[in-house]
């Protein structure tokens, strides 16, 4: 659950990092903004996933050797 937690975060972060970014005049709506959002906000979920869970795996296999 921490590793969904954190990865959730990272999403979270990178949905508000592009509302914060300016845009060009005919995009810069929130619903816009958001959904192009979606491009780095999702596989920044899914690259700290994976990292999260290599890392836990990582962990996990030293500690019951």
């Amino acid at each position: 659950m921490k590793k969904i937690m954190l990865s959730l975060i990272v999403y979270a972060a990178a949905c508000i990092a592009v509302l914060l970014i300016p845009a060009s005049e005919g995009y810069n709506t929130v619903g816009w903004k958001l959904l192009v959002g979606q491009v780095y906000a999702i596989p920044a979920f899914i690259i700290a996933l994976l990292i999260l869970l290599y890392l836990d795996r990582k962990h996990t296999k030293s500690s019951t050797a």
